[in-house]
């Protein structure tokens, strides 16, 4: 699931549907959470992980741009250059997979922090269901 998915599910599950039924939406409520806390737990799982592999990967490349890398890897992908310590930032952070890294990075960090705000969402939600059944009751009468 990517977060275009998760938008479209949002906008599904949030809106009240049963405006005459608003106990059965409170109950739901605990099913929608469950739900979303589930998905941002496996978004930062994905995040953890994808960070690990990024401090592997920004080691290699700077173990290849140090000149420290095993020769096997510049018979494959050469690398002629002399580069001083000072400038290793400059290529690591300018190499593409290490920039294709970050991105995957920030998206999962997008990602977890839009179901946070789903979150909170579900939890305002359960305040408005609490809110309309109380004005019923107002109405009524009761």
């Amino acid at each position: 699931m990517n977060l275009e998915e998760l938008k479209v599910q949002v906008a599904r599950d949030l809106p009240i549907k049963d405006d005459a039924n608003l106990a059965t939406e409170a109950l739901h409520n605990q099913e929608l959470l469950a739900k979303y806390l589930n998905y941002k737990t496996n978004f930062e799982l994905l995040m953890h992980k994808s960070k690990g592999e990024y401090k592997r990967l920004y080691r290699d490349k700077w173990e290849y741009y140090g000149g420290k890398s095993d020769a096997k890897i510049y018979a494959t992908k050469p690398f002629d250059l002399k580069v001083l310590k000072t400038d290793l930032a400059v290529y690591i952070e300018s190499d593409d997979e290490i920039i294709q890294s970050e991105h995957k990075i920030a998206y999962l960090e997008t990602t977890v922090k839009y179901l946070e705000n789903v979150i909170k969402s579900i939890n305002q939600r359960q305040w408005d269901i609490s809110n309309a059944i109380k004005w019923t009751v107002w109405e009524g009468g009761m």
